[in-house]
């Protein structure tokens, strides 16, 4: 138990798993307690195993797993004495001795269903996502700030299992205004803000760029200007490389990157919601007028 603690891991939850006598298990067998683990970072399959006094084996055979990958986030039950000591499981053993196991032949474990959360959220502080490969409910919860057992009930799932392409409802309540923006950004959008940056600061430092993508993204969220990427660049007299058609230019790697740096929190202008280039500006009392936050590179950055 000191050899646990030392470790800093953190148990969540204990859950009650009941393992049914009709797969293959002696009678009489008890319901065991098991303690559900959330991995950290840097964790493998084995130093579970051995921090918890039970077999790599059962760790897969207790969370379904066909191999020894895991990753941050993850939610493994550790069951509560090794693989190997459950009655009528030593025959299914690999014959060279190890604790590998065949697990399609092996019984599988009846999870009893935590009780899922009463969830009483309007539909506008919901969003509709679409999975896409290798996401998984751990991750999605973690990043709007919400539980796993919430997104199960709000989406009526019996486990925590998604599939690609599978539509979820996601709450944004919990998000901040540019913490939902970044999460529901479309494809399209991004493309937009990145063409945008590309065309008004290629050339510029990169931190320059993130700029310039920082001042698009705090009119989104700005009451006085479209609450969209397409309606602030595209509205009628703001950005010259609309009206010359450079906002068709394919954006480059450069470009997408300062985006998703932008987009993910980055403001080296300080909430600037304006720029121009001194050198080039016509309107010098309405520069004058506003408020300065910060120089980069060729761009003068206000409010």
């Amino acid at each position: 138990m000191e050899q646990i603690k030392a470790a800093k891991w953190v148990l969540l939850i204990v859950v009650l798993v009941l393992l049914s006598t009709s797969s293959g298990l002696a009678s009489g067998f008890f319901p065991d307690f098991y303690l559900v683990y959330e991995v950290k970072e840097g964790d493998t399959l084995s130093n579970i195993a051995q921090n918890f006094g039970v077999s790599v084996a059962g760790l897969r055979w207790a969370n379904g797993l066909q191999g020894d990958i895991i990753r941050s986030g993850d939610e493994l039950i550790i069951p509560s004495k090794p693989v190997k000591d459950f009655p009528g499981l030593n025959q299914k053993l690999e014959p060279n001795g190890s604790e590998d196991l065949r697990l399609e032949n092996l019984p599988q474990p009846v999870h009893i269903r935590p009780a899922m959360p009463e969830v009483d959220i309007p539909r506008d502080e919901l969003i509709i996502y679409q999975v896409r490969r290798g996401d998984r409910l751990y991750d999605l919860a973690r990043d709007f700030n919400t539980t796993v057992a919430f997104l199960q009930a709000l989406n009526e799932l019996d486990s925590p299992q998604i599939r690609e392409g599978q539509r979820v409802y996601l709450p944004i309540k919990n998000l901040s205004p540019r913490q939902a923006l970044e999460r529901t950004i479309s494809s399209d959008e991004k493309d937009i803000l990145a063409r945008a940056i590309h065309a008004e600061a290629r050339g510029e430092p990169f931190m320059g760029q993130v700029a310039v993508g920082a001042v698009i993204i705090n009119r989104v969220l700005s009451p006085h200007y479209p609450d969209s990427f397409r309606g602030v660049i595209f509205q009628p007299g703001q950005f010259c490389v609309v009206q010359d058609g450079q906002i068709n230019l394919p954006a480059n790697q450069q470009a997408f990157d300062a985006a998703r740096e932008a987009l993910e929190g980055t403001d080296p202008t300080r909430g600037a919601i304006y720029y121009f280039n001194p050198d080039t500006a016509t309107n010098t009392a309405w520069t004058r007028s506003r408020e300065i936050t910060v120089t980069i590179g060729n761009h003068v950055f206000a409010r």
